[in-house]
């Protein structure tokens, strides 16, 4: 079976602010045009964090979409210039105080319409070095969970990258 164009024969940008586009692709399949919405996103890292005594640290946060405070691992855009693991590193100290042995997990595509790639990392051995910083049209606050509280708040439905957090859970052994 031929594969569709990887190039889209047309591009229409819809909508446009510093940190997200949304623009229709047209491809072409055997001679049929497909047309798709895209977000066009920057990458962004996430980091599942666990403290030396073996607390995970995350964050609780407003989040509009789903309008309600939700649990999130630290994490953010990965901004021109830094690296994905320059990012994690600067998100968890800036979200959480925070700071940790990082190292790379894998990297993904968070969904079908979205051209960012998630960059997920683990960081261990972790201490508070500093305060977290307040940031502008932010809701959040850092909060460490035991591994007990763990497992429930995995299957509670109020966990975004929960990718970041089965990965994190695997690797430190917490059965959900």
């Amino acid at each position: 079976m031929p594969k569709p164009s990887t190039q889209a024969r047309r591009r229409k940008v819809l909508y446009h602010d510093p940190y997200l586009t949304v623009a229709e692709h047209q491809f072409n399949h055997e001679g049929e045009d497909y047309r798709y919405f895209i977000k066009e996103e920057a990458d962004f890292a996430v980091v599942g964090a666990v403290t030396a005594e073996g607390d995970i640290i995350m964050v609780r946060q407003f989040r509009p979409g789903p309008a309600m405070h939700c649990y999130d691992m630290p994490g953010g855009m990965v901004e021109s210039g830094d690296s994905p693991l320059e990012t994690a590193r600067k998100e968890l100290l800036e979200e959480t105080g925070y700071q940790g042995e990082l190292e790379s997990v894998t990297s993904c595509f968070p969904m079908a319409y979205s051209t960012a790639r998630k960059h997920i990392f683990l960081a261990r051995n972790c201490i508070k070095v500093a305060e977290p910083e307040v940031e502008a049209n932010m809701i959040a606050e850092p909060l460490l969970v035991s591994t007990e509280e763990f497992a429930p708040l995995l299957r509670s439905g109020n966990l975004i990258d929960l990718d970041c957090a089965l990965l994190l859970a695997a690797n430190l052994g917490i059965a959900y």
